[in-house]
């Protein structure tokens, strides 16, 4: 599981930076705003309506000394009538009126909130996107799927809690505490300093209780990483779970991460459900001390009979507001715990890309001096005092066993890690000076693993870059790779959306639909990487005769384990354990009698 981290922002400067997201919203914020003003101003004149009624069926000669009553005996005539008769009226017409600017103001504020929070978790959301589009691919070395998707799912939408339910209780709720406390020192303000004595201990509860939500939120999160990542190999899978009988296996690894996120999610809803009837208690002494103290002769002196259950009825109504905003702590911490997961992510370096230069279309040059290479974390070379040089229009082939360094090699060529020492040129300039984006115009590469998307046929072969090539090209390409055929026979032919990955797809038909994709790129560099291993033999010499096609005039290189099919390249490089042991043609290799012989002749006679 994922240690805990520290923190290195607080929580005001979390939510600080999550604020800087509802500023281009601030219009719907700030009606928002206005609106829980509306409500809360309401809820505050609830209990001053008391002091008016109250006051009234007493006739007090002091009814008019409440907020209510007051602009009510201005607003309308009260000549020839009773305070009774006049409350009577006016009582009723008053809490129609509360109970309608208190809905309109609970509608605004709720609305807005929700408006500006959809907003903030799409912006969110997108940007940690746009920042997975553009990470290093140390960066996916790092995580793993699982755990990378539940920072898009999972952790997005704990900010939701945040940015929504908590950003409405806290601005609602509070208003209503600012205002009923306001109104509570308007009517006595030594007795509000007494019930305000039980605020340094509540704010001590929520302080050390949202330490543990922090801790536990951070835990959480990690485990649903690991839920995530175990439910997608599962899913993937299926296939080679069933054939080895993995399902035991599975099963267990995935009870372990549920069991482990069910433990710490029970944790959090110990300590939520423990702060609020803490806080409660706390808040029923105070207002049995408050009673205590207001029912003093000398106190009571200063009070009508309505004020004083105006002041009782404020003290009374605070509990609630108090209370969510005490519960909504643990939703304030999650959503903070995957803040600051996101930001650390928003806050990595995008991929380097410091070249400057440009280039249209290579000739496809290709030299390596004096390569090492060691992939991050490992301080192992996988390549060592690498020396090759391509011409541009040649193909050369790349062979040797497992964990070679074949596939390292092209890695470093699409710059997808930066060099350790030593340098790759294209056309006589070190790689790293172009462009990235340049650069990789320049190449075009059919991969063993092939991955499509859950689109057409059409818009995976006229992919990215190639969306604008037209139909005619795309179809020139489809018969340059022999897919014409099953193309046709699909349902909706190009317009035929593909499951996931290529779901329904044979592997033969996904590697021709990548050879069309790499056709349709045109590129001077063209990558096989095991090009054509899903293939039997009847297809893979078609597709051999479409790839002989499109290498003329380019700069390819192979890499194949099966040896068979790089016998025609122009020259053949082995490798073994990171370095370049042979060069020569396939005849010239045969003859030495080294690695290269070695291999070809156990493939045969395997």
């Amino acid at each position: 599981m994922e240690q805990d981290r520290t923190g290195k922002d607080s929580d005001w400067q979390l939510y600080r930076r999550l604020l800087r997201y509802v500023l281009p919203y601030w219009y719907l914020f700030a009606f928002s705003i206005l609106g829980y003003i509306l409500y809360s101003v309401g809820n505050v004149l609830l209990a001053d309506l008391m002091q008016f009624l109250l006051d009234s069926l007493n006739d007090s000669e002091q009814v008019e000394s409440g907020i209510v009553a007051g602009v009510a005996y201005k607003l309308f005539d009260s000549a020839g009538m009773t305070r009774l008769e006049f409350a009577r009226i006016a009582v009723p017409v008053a809490m129609v009126t509360l109970a309608l600017s208190r809905a309109l103001g609970y509608f605004a504020g709720n609305y807005f909130m929700n408006h500006v929070a959809r907003n903030l978790i799409h912006e969110l959301r997108r940007q940690l996107f746009n920042k997975m589009l553009l990470a290093p691919s140390t960066y996916y070395d790092r995580h793993s799927q699982g755990v990378l998707i539940s920072k898009i799912t999972f952790n997005v939408e704990q900010i939701t809690g945040a940015a929504t339910k908590a950003l409405k209780v806290i601005v609602g709720e509070g208003l209503t505490v600012i205002g009923l406390l306001g109104y509570m020192l308007y009517l006595n303000w030594r007795l509000c300093l007494i019930f305000l004595a039980v605020t340094p201990c509540i704010a001590l509860v929520v302080s050390i209780v949202g330490k543990h939500f922090r801790r536990y939120s951070r835990r959480i999160q990690s485990s649903m990483g690991d839920v995530t990542q175990v439910s997608n190999e599962s899913i993937s899978g299926y296939k080679e779970i069933r054939l080895f009988g993995g399902q035991q296996q599975q099963g267990q690894r995935f009870e372990r991460a549920s069991e482990y996120n069910r433990a710490q999610s029970l944790k959090l809803a110990f300590a939520d459900a423990l702060s609020t009837p803490v806080i409660q208690t706390m808040l029923a002494t105070a207002l049995a001390v408050l009673v205590w103290f207001a029912l003093n002769p000398n106190i009571l002196s200063g009070f009508t009979a309505g004020s004083l259950v105006a002041f009782l009825t404020a003290a009374g109504l605070l509990g609630k507001p108090i209370r969510q905003l005490s519960s909504v702590q643990s939703v304030i911490q999650r959503g903070l715990a995957a803040a600051e997961d996101i930001f650390a992510q928003l806050d990595l370096d995008d991929e380097i890309d410091s070249g400057h230069r440009q280039v249209e279309r290579a000739r496809g040059d290709i030299e390596l001096k004096h390569l090492y290479f060691a992939y991050p974390g490992t301080g192992q070379d996988v390549l060592k005092d690498i020396n090759l040089r391509i011409e541009a229009g040649q193909s050369v082939a790349l062979v040797g066993r497992s964990g070679s360094g074949k596939s390292t090699l092209i890695q470093l060529l699409a710059r997808f890690y930066p060099i350790d020492r030593g340098q790759i040129l294209l056309d006589g300039v070190p790689i790293d000076e172009y462009r990235l984006a340049d650069l990789r115009r320049q190449l075009a590469m059919v991969s063993q693993s092939v991955t499509l998307f859950h689109d057409t046929v059409y818009n995976n072969i006229a992919y990215g870059d190639l969306a604008s090539a037209g139909r005619e090209a795309v179809v020139a390409a489809c018969e340059s790779a022999y897919a014409t055929e099953f193309i046709d026979n699909l349902p909706q032919g190009l317009e035929t959306v593909l499951g996931d990955d290529g779901g329904g797809l044979s592997g033969g038909q996904r590697q021709r639909l990548a050879i069309a994709r790499a056709i349709l790129k045109d590129a001077p560099v063209l990558v096989l990487d095991e090009a054509t291993s899903a293939l039997d033999n009847e297809s893979e010499h078609r597709i051999q005769r479409a790839l002989d096609t499109i290498m003329r005039n380019r700069t390819t290189i192979v890499i194949a384990h099966r040896l068979s099919t790089v016998e025609r390249a122009d020259r053949i490089v082995v490798m073994d354990a990171g370095e370049i042991v042979a060069t020569g043609t396939h005849a010239e290799l045969l003859e030495q009698g080294g690695l290269y012989a070695q291999l070809y002749y156990q493939e045969f006679s395997d």
